[in-house]
């Protein structure tokens, strides 16, 4: 029968042998319900016993009576072993159940031999009937407790408790009711308990352990006591110092109990005990009647019969150690033979004790071997004593590299060999910290015999065995250091150098992950994507002039990694990780080590771009670029001029009565300025250098809200017609600029049909491939929202087609038109991310077809704001920041006028020493981008470090800076463009301090 419990002891699993002797069903799981099997008087010693086993992990052996299905009992001998994990842990119980019921008759039987061994032990033994006398004791029994004769110890058991006391290891009194034997009496099995056994009166005392358990008769009755003792006295002190050196040197040794066997003469076993046929792997009753063929191989079976007629020939008691085979396992057996006599005084057998010394031979081997292994390694091994520091054990490594013999050695203590543990106190705050994490590793430095010091690594572990140690692993890190030190200079070298360099560089293993880059290539890439696959997955690149897309294994350096193949100056475009079409030259080649194996690759890649893009539209490049400057700075200028002029002319328009004369001279002059600001709107557009505000738009939405305001403007002779898909993806743009593209385009269709005609605007999902994006060099590849506006104008020549987007250029007569509101769309829709086309013949009319990008986020509305009533006020302290006084001025009067507290300051340097000087809070930075010393963005990082809580808000007329990302507004970014209104500033004010944290 098998059965298998938890660590806690808990059956989980009997097999179908106990459940159909019991008569329970199939796959039940007992539990602790195990025990209602057993008979009533078997269950408090059993449960008793199986506690200790758990408590203990000891092995468990045990007799009890186990209800058949037709309620008789029967005996059985169960038998239990925990089996661990790597760890040492207990994770189940795996035990068997033998019936021994006849084992049980035939023990009555073979009581007698037993006498005679019990004679022979050197454990005593002690028997006692159901009522407490002590009928037996065997020799060893009356030595131990101070008998001459058994007639002496022949009383009954409460009379021994005046002459003699029984206490527990920790020096606690028993009371007799709970002795070994007074236990064994009431039913209990007691296991290998360890008890100081006192007699006063003759000053004895020893160190026993006991063993006992009940004889039952056919009945169940307990008919008898028998109790073992095993004075361990003497090898208390020897166990001990066995087990530090076993577990110092993490060798296991194990504790078994004897074997005991009785042979007559001719070599046949008459008495086998259990624990004999647990080492052999037999039960006792396939041995009994026969030889030691039966148990052993034929070699040891013949070693063991030799040594038993010698004994028996000599009449001589021997001790020896066998080595033995059974069961295909061989063990080292301590043996004690001594020949057993009949009543006419002739050796009638062998009466034998065979102790498993196995563990115990093997861990001598261990130790020897250890010890050498100690010896020779090359790391220095010390065992320290954490109280005193000193030097408990060393290898010969550790006198070696030190200069001491290991007598010199042991006499010292760590503060000798190591300087920083000599200052008062270093040494137990050491230890401290190694008592509490259990280890440490760091380096330090070691002394010599002649005085010299040399660094180390070491790794100290805090042991407890018998007592506490530290053991310390100790390595010269002398040549370590000096590569060390070495390398990091190379390190060093090359990162400036690679720093340095305007080519990007990088060095990757086989399978492409990166182990170094400079910032050129990550410059030029815009991020590296690690590791190499997914990098290689999300790298888009084009052969130049094809069109075709590169191949995940056509890259030059995945060709030098999996074929050794050298690639120079290979001209490809490619799309950059952040988003940007590049031009790029690139090369790879295979680093081999000395075998010449691949083991890795060198990538070096120049950005040519602009070189291409200057060969390739260099005259057209250079137009652009310097109208793009002089938009840009004559919109910085103008636009300061303008936030003065509209800036006051607002104020003096809200103060003066309806009636008042001179309303309507401010009031051409405010519009010539609103004009003149929308003029630098539109030069702010051409050269991308517009604040956009992007939002998440349904195009179909912005059309829809805009399509009254294009009747009105475009005239009753021309029909505007709305063709918008049904489904439409989102974009990403700002919706006052989507407007502003479709009144230019609606503008230039209606000069295009002066007689009138048909203006269509329709909106349609369209994917852009990479053939199209390939021959159309601002197109990019990917999902969009086509904006299509056609009219039925005139058309457009070849010649007037190639220059529709330059700036200034216009076919309409002098004083007709400035020339920049194609120029404007074209900028707008640039700046969005998108790409504009224009289709276009003489006297078929024209088509601009206008391509955003598509956004997985969710449409919101296509209005960017409400129209402001009332200018908000507040009572916050404002630090104003502005280089132009007139502009200065301007906005300290309005911020005042709203209520505020103004500090103000001409450039970055005086706002630092301002808000020094200024006792209260500041609450709002308002500052200009552009200044002359210290910027507005320099100023903003200083003064929010040194005020945690201020806010800021960045004015400008001029976009190109590092605020503003590529005239795109960020998200945490507060900007208000010049020119501004004073409603506008004081309502952006307000919200800006109203806005949550963070």
């Amino acid at each position: 029968m098998v059965w298998v419990a938890g660590p806690d002891g808990d059956a989980t699993y009997h097999n179908r042998c106990i459940l159909e002797y019991a008569g329970l069903p199939p796959g039940l799981i007992l539990d602790s319900g195990w025990e209602r099997l057993l008979h009533p008087d078997d269950v408090r010693a059993t449960r008793a016993t199986w506690s200790h086993a758990v408590e203990t992990c000891e092995p468990l052996e045990t007799e009890y009576r186990l209800r058949r299905r037709d309620g008789a009992f029967r005996w059985f001998l169960a038998r239990a072993t925990a089996q661990r994990d790597d760890r040492g842990r207990v994770i189940r119980w795996v035990g068997t159940c033998t019936d021994i019921e006849n084992q049980k008759e035939a023990a009555a039987r073979g009581l007698a031999r037993m006498r005679a061994v019990a004679e022979s032990m050197a454990d005593g033994l002690v028997y006692a009937d159901r009522d407490g006398r002590l009928l037996d004791w065997n020799p060893a029994a009356l030595r131990m407790h101070g008998f001459a004769s058994v007639a002496e110890a022949r009383r009954h058991l409460a009379e021994f408790a005046d002459t003699f006391a029984v206490a527990r290891p920790d020096g606690s009194l028993l009371p007799c009711a709970d002795w070994p034997m007074a236990r064994v009496l009431r039913g209990e099995t007691v296991t290998h308990e360890k008890l100081l056994l006192r007699r006063p009166d003759i000053g004895s005392e020893l160190v026993v352990i006991f063993n006992g358990a009940p004889v039952r008769g056919p009945g169940g009755d307990i008919e008898l006591g028998v109790v073992t003792l095993h004075d361990v006295t003497r090898r208390k002190q020897a166990e001990g110092e066995a087990r530090r050196t076993a577990k110092l040197l993490k060798a296991v040794a194990e504790e078994t109990t004897d074997a005991v066997f009785v042979k007559d003469r001719d070599g046949k076993y008459l008495v086998f005990n259990e624990t004999a046929g647990r080492l052999v792997g037999k039960s006792p009753e396939e041995v009994i009647g026969r030889d030691d063929t039966a148990v052993f191989d034929t070699a040891s079976a013949r070693v063991v019969m030799d040594n038993d007629r010698r004994v028996v020939a000599s009449g001589v008691t021997e001790t020896k150690e066998e080595e033995l085979t059974a069961a295909g396992v061989t063990r080292i057996y301590l043996a004690t033979k001594a020949p057993y006599r009949d009543e006419h005084g002739n050796v009638a057998g062998v009466i034998g004790i065979s102790r498993d010394i196995t563990a115990r031979k093997r861990a001598q081997d261990a130790l020897t071997l250890f010890r050498s292994l100690i010896d020779r390694t090359n790391e220095a091994f010390e065992v320290i004593d954490p109280d005193t520091g000193r030097f408990l054990d060393v290898n010969e490594k550790a006198c070696r590299a030190r200069g001491y013999t290991r007598e010199e050695y042991l006499a010292l203590r760590v503060p000798d060999v190591d300087p920083t543990l000599s200052a008062p106190g270093a040494w137990a705050q050491h230890v401290e910290y190694i008592r509490t994490t259990g280890s440490r590793i760091f380096e330090g430095q070691h002394r010599r015999r002649d005085g010299s010091v040399f660094p180390v690594e070491i790794n100290v572990t805090y042991i407890c065995l018998d007592r506490d140690y530290l053991l310390a692993v100790v390595r010269d890190i002398t040549e370590r250091k000096r590569a060390e030190e070495e390398l990091s200079r190379s390190e060093r070298l090359l990162r400036q150098v690679l720093n340095a360099l305007p080519t990007g560089v990088a060095v990757t293993d086989l399978s492409g992950d990166i182990l170094l880059s400079n910032p050129a290539s990550k410059r030029i890439w815009g991020g590296i994507i690690t590791p190499g696959a997914e990098r290689r997955a999300n790298s888009k690149g084009w052969w130049r002039g094809t069109g075709k897309r590169i191949g995940p294994d056509e890259w030059a350096s995945r060709r030098a990694a999996t074929a050794g193949q050298t690639s120079v100056n290979e001209i490809i475009d490619i799309e950059t990780f952040d988003g940007i079409r590049k031009v790029i030259k690139n090369s790879a080649s295979p680093i081999q080590d000395d075998a010449l194996a691949i083991t890795g690759v060198i990538i070096i890649n120049e950005d040519v771009t602009d070189v291409l893009r200057l060969e390739d539209q260099f005259r057209q490049a250079q137009k652009m670029d310097a109208f793009g400057q002089l938009a840009g700075g004559v919109a910085h200028d103008f636009n300061n001029l303008l936030t003065i002029i509209n800036g006051y002319s607002d104020l003096l328009l809200g103060s003066l009565p309806p009636g008042d004369p001179n309303r309507e001279l401010l009031a051409e002059i405010h519009k010539a300025g609103e004009r003149s600001a929308g003029l630098t709107r539109q030069l702010l557009a051409f050269s991308r250098q517009q604040v956009l505000a992007p939002r998440v738009l349904d195009l179909n939405a912005v059309v829809a809200d805009t399509a009254s305001m294009l009747r009105r403007m475009i005239g009753e002779d021309v029909t505007l017609s709305t063709a918008p898909a049904p489904t439409l993806w989102p974009v990403m743009a700002d919706p006052g600029q989507v407007e502003q593209i479709l009144l230019n385009l609606a503008v230039n269709a209606r000069d295009a049909m002066p007689t009138g005609g048909k203006l269509t605007i329709e909106t349609r999902n369209i994917e852009l491939d990479e053939t199209y994006a390939a021959s159309h060099p601002d197109a990019r590849p990917g999902p969009h929202v086509l904006l299509s506006v056609s009219d039925t104008g005139h058309g457009m020549t070849p010649e007037v087609r190639a220059k529709i987007f330059e700036p200034f250029f216009t076919t309409k007569a002098p004083g007709k038109g400035t020339g920049l509101g194609l120029a404007t769309v074209y900028g707008i829709v640039r700046q969005s991310g998108g790409y504009v086309a224009v289709d276009s013949e003489g006297g078929r009319g024209t088509t601009f077809k206008v391509y955003l990008p598509r956004t997985d986020q969710a449409a919101g509305g296509s209005k960017t704001h409400s129209a402001l009533r009332i200018p908000p006020r507040g009572t916050e302290t404002v630090l104003l920041v502005e280089d132009e006084d007139a502009v200065r001025a301007l906005i300290r009067h309005i911020l005042r006028q709203a209520g505020y507290t103004v500090l103000e300051a001409a450039g970055g340097d005086e706002a630092l020493r301002v808000a020094a000087g200024h006792a209260g809070t500041v609450h709002l930075l308002v500052t200009d981008v552009v200044m002359p010393g210290l910027g507005g963005r320099v100023a903003a990082e200083r003064l929010t470090e040194r005020h945690p809580g201020l806010r800021v808000l960045f004015v400008s007329g001029y976009t190109n800076d590092a605020v503003v990302r590529h005239g795109v507004l960020h998200d945490k970014v507060n900007f208000l463009q010049k020119p501004f209104t004073p409603a506008g500033l004081a309502q952006k004010v307000r919200e800006v301090l109203d806005a949550p944290p963070g």
